[in-house]
Formats: C-alpha cells, sequence, structure tokens
C-alpha cells in the first residue's frame, strides 16, 4: 500500500512542477520588459519536434580577449537604443540591482568547422524557435535581411522569445 501511495505522491508532484514552469514562463512573456536583440540564425530540423531556428544573438559573442570559466553563471546588463535594440552595457558575476540584464551561462561556441569549438559565448536558453513546417527558411531570409527577435525579460534576468519585428 505504501509503494502506492508512494508513486501517487509523485505523479503529483511532478504535475505540480510542470504546472509551475508553465505559469513561470508565461509570467516571463506577460510582465517581463520587451527587448529587440539582433540575431544570427541557421535553420536546422529536429525529427521529433519539426522545424526550428537557432538564434545566435550578438550580444552572446564575447570579445576574444575576455577570459571566462566553462558554465560560469553570468549576468549582462544592456544598454537600450532608441529603437528599443539591446547591446551589452556590462558583464558581472553577481546580478544587477536594477536595469534590464538577461542573465546567461559562459560556454564555448561553434565556429564554422562544425564540432571545433574555439569562440567564446553566452547562452541565453532563447537560442531555438520552433517554427510552423516549412516556414524556417523565410524566418532565416528575414533575419538575415535585419528582422529583430523580440525577447521579453523578466525581472530575474530570464528571457522568452515572443515574435520577430521587421
Amino acid at each position: 500500500m505504501d509503494l502506492k501511495k508512494s508513486s501517487v505522491f509523485i505523479c503529483i508532484l511532478w504535475a505540480v512542477i510542470i504546472l509551475v514552469w508553465i505559469v513561470f514562463n508565461e509570467i516571463i512573456l506577460h510582465t517581463g520588459r520587451e527587448v529587440l536583440l539582433k540575431t544570427v540564425p541557421v535553420d536546422p530540423r529536429d525529427l521529433l519536434m519539426g522545424d526550428y531556428v537557432i538564434l545566435n544573438y550578438e550580444i552572446g559573442q564575447l570579445p576574444k580577449d575576455y577570459k571566462f570559466d566553462n558554465n560560469k553563471e553570468v549576468y549582462v546588463t544592456l544598454d537600450i537604443d532608441k529603437d528599443n535594440v539591446g547591446s551589452i552595457s556590462g558583464i558581472s558575476f553577481i546580478k544587477p540591482q536594477n536595469g534590464v540584464f538577461l542573465k546567461g551561462k559562459m560556454s564555448k561556441c561553434n565556429t564554422i568547422i562544425p564540432f571545433w569549438k574555439n569562440g567564446q559565448c553566452i547562452s541565453y536558453g532563447i537560442e531555438s524557435y520552433y517554427v510552423k513546417e516549412h516556414t524556417g527558411h523565410d524566418l532565416e531570409n528575414n533575419l538575415r535581411q535585419g528582422t529583430l527577435v523580440k525577447v521579453s525579460v523578466g525581472k530575474n534576468g530570464h528571457a522568452k522569445v515572443k515574435g520577430f519585428i521587421k
């Protein structure tokens, strides 16, 4: 009997965790500050999920002389211009008390040659975006022509992609 109760409790706990995660993501989308980001996209395909676009952000590229620890958590403060486009104004290992900032992780990133990792990047968790089947190439072309990614940034630095602006 205890095994049945434990199994039911674990199932309920997982359902609550999933529900909290969904609500947390929706809160960011509806209450976060909207910022536009410039990207460099690639269009792959996932056999299970369908078409998606990989988004490499300008604010995700670190200068070559910047020293970092792989997988270290970092906060990137954004300078928002008159057109609402964000660019890096500072990088810190301590959460900023004010302003618009993104929480990310430093990592090595791919170069033009696959599987050769020697670049330095910051990942924000908004680097892939699923699209309707057969629309990825159109979105990729639009991004190359200057379309910007509309991102909602929460007060804790987490971000979610809301859409695209031409």
